[in-house]
């Protein structure tokens, strides 16, 4: 069956930093009670994400000790949230720490590893064996290693196409694997526009039904914005721009897609 022969289902995916140096919004979730106003602020999100570290390029990368640090003290508070979890690494230590504490405290949510590396190795198939409530992102990013994942911008194809990314992909479809096509890693400017305005045409070329499109706040809608400084005003501009982009795209996507925001509380209703 032809993927635009289904009926669109966004979902809504909120993304929460557990970082001091993220540059959107580092530094604002300190303790448990700041988590909870978080959420509390969110509504009814399908999926919360959260990253303990910035793979940004300006940022030097961290070791899995330090981002699993950051994640633990907030597992009590993950219990009490319906929807889905993703977690936001490319350590496989980390994940394996994550695992044990979902299988120690008897979490029943779905499991979602948003692996920025994209590196689909015999641990990623290992994780999604091991039960069908578990997802993985894949996410387009040219790094050669996991350890590299942060220095995206290093690694850049001048002559990327679309083609070019659904051959990135094809090799692991499966209803277990969501498609990323990595807005803000290893792309260019260009590239990352070019992406946004033909992604339902990559959705034909792989005809794959479950993607992830991550674009709130990334650099280069603040470069179109000509946005130097983030702060309170600029971050509204950023997420009211989201919503126009994303105002201008939904009648042309096809499938599950899931919008990785930092405001899904702006995700019209009829959206979901």
């Amino acid at each position: 069956m032809a993927l635009n022969s289904f009926p669109l289902k966004l979902k809504s995916m909120g993304v929460i930093n557990l970082t001091p140096n993220s540059f959107s919004d580092g530094g604002l979730i300190k303790t448990p009670e700041d988590l909870m106003t978080i959420l509390h602020r969110f509504g009814e999100v399908q999926a919360i994400d959260l990253g303990a570290e910035s793979t940004a390029p300006m940022n030097s990368s961290i070791g899995w000790e330090l981002e699993w640090e950051r994640l633990k003290s907030y597992f009590p508070q993950l219990k009490f949230f319906p929807g889905a979890l993703s977690f936001d690494t490319y350590h496989v230590e980390t994940m394996e720490e994550i695992l044990r504490y979902y299988h120690d405290l008897d979490f029943h949510h779905h499991l979602i590893w948003n692996d920025v590396s994209g590196k689909f190795d015999g641990f990623v198939r290992d994780f999604l064996s091991l039960s069908p409530k578990f997802f993985y992102v894949l996410c387009h990013n040219l790094s050669p290693t996991r350890n590299e994942a942060g220095r995206h911008m290093n690694f850049i194809d001048p002559a990327l196409t679309l083609e070019k990314l659904s051959h990135y992909f094809l090799p692991h479809k499966s209803p277990q694997v969501i498609f990323d096509p990595g807005l803000g890693f290893s792309k260019t400017y260009e590239q990352n526009w070019m992406i946004m305005e033909e992604f339902p045409r990559l959705q034909e070329l792989t005809g794959h039904y479950h993607w992830l499109l991550g674009f709130s706040r990334k650099s280069f809608l603040r470069k179109k914005l000509g946005i130097l400084e983030i702060n309170s005003q600029t971050r509204g501009e950023l997420d009211s721009y989201h919503q126009k982009i994303l105002n201008e795209m939904h009648p042309k996507l096809m499938g599950e897609v899931w919008i990785r925001t930092h405001c899904p509380e702006l995700m019209s209703s009829s959206f979901l």
